[in-house]
């Protein structure tokens, strides 16, 4: 409905600007990704263009102090429609967007996957082993999340976790890259713990793989329009020395749920798809929410404790940098 309300470029199709507060990884990547997979449903434009549509991509964290140059920015372009793609662990959903990490529901924000990398997710990707050896499998930091030091606890000969430093003593040749995909095309079940954020990336590297993700996240919110319990495990993060139970239980339904995740995966996820199906997701919202009123109202009703500890940080930092010219 949204879609076809939306005016058209000189191709009969959107036209999207991609940008971002100030230059960051993900805004790099979003614009390889697209030049690499062009959206079938949508014409990129460069900055000087004429934008139906404007997608601000961040990896670092936007905060309070942030509004005034995004009030900027949606007044740069008024005749657009804007969202944000925030990579953040601590997602500040001010404007209409996707956030990977979000913790917490709100009507204007959803969540999404990160970023694919064509190198990771595209020719490159190791395809499904066949040689499933492995029940469960995790290798990655433990230094982000109390949950992930307790998988630690679950290594065995049959289900490998390890953290990156203990690893090169299992694994001939180890390579963090190589042996890290490796492990998981081998393993029936991909333990996906939290990090500093609610998600973690290897959720989807693990679906790309064709293996069935074991999401352990009490505040993960799931990307909408998907039957994650067909291809998921959910379990609580103070469940995980249950896990080894919990998945000889559904060892037998492994592959099935591996297969469907790597189907759900080439569908909404994938580089060729990224963009399409996330902006289909976003433009699918009835309300504009980026006027300066509006923008403002989200960032009230979005307020967390994070944004109080920055606001508390800066002041800090401020007034330490005011002693020392003082003193």
């Amino acid at each position: 409905m949204i879609m076809s309300a939306t005016p058209r470029g000189v191709c009969g199709r959107p036209r999207l600007l991609l940008t971002a507060l100030r230059e960051n990884p993900t805004l790099i990547a979003g614009r390889r990704l697209a030049q690499l997979h062009p959206p079938r449903t949508f014409e990129i434009v460069v900055q000087s263009g004429t934008p139906d549509i404007v997608l601000h991509m961040e990896s670092g964290y936007i905060g309070l102090m942030d509004l005034p140059r995004l009030f900027k920015q949606v007044g740069d372009y008024r005749q657009a429609r804007h969202f944000l793609f925030s990579e953040s662990d601590w997602p500040y959903a001010v404007l209409a967007g996707a956030y990977p990490s979000l913790t917490k529901g709100l009507p204007w924000a959803y969540s999404w996957s990160y970023l694919p990398s064509p190198s990771r997710f595209g020719g490159e990707i190791h395809p499904p082993s066949a040689d499933r050896a492995y029940l469960f499998s995790f290798l990655g930091r433990t230094d982000t999340h109390w949950a992930r030091r307790q998988l630690l606890a679950l290594d065995s000969p049959d289900t490998p976790c390890l953290s990156i430093a203990d690893a090169p003593s299992r694994f001939a040749n180890f390579d963090y890259t190589r042996t890290y995909l490796e492990l998981i095309a081998r393993s029936r079940f991909a333990l996906c713990p939290r990090g500093f954020g609610a998600s973690s990336i290897r959720l989807f590297e693990a679906m790309a793989l064709g293996c069935a993700p074991v999401i352990i996240s009490d505040a993960w919110q799931p990307p909408p329009g998907i039957a994650w319990p067909e291809f998921s495990v959910v379990v609580s993060e103070g469940e995980v020395m249950h896990i080894p139970q919990i998945l000889a239980g559904l060892q037998k339904d492994a592959d099935k749920m591996g297969r469907r995740a790597r189907e759900v995966f080439e569908q909404n996820f994938a580089p060729e798809v990224f963009f399409d199906r996330l902006l289909g997701l976003l433009l699918a919202q009835r309300t504009k929410t980026d006027t300066v009123g509006t923008i403002a109202s989200c960032a009230w009703h979005a307020l967390g404790w994070r944004e109080f500890y920055s606001i508390g940080h800066l002041a800090k930092s401020r007034l330490g940098s005011a002693l020392r010219r003082a003193s």
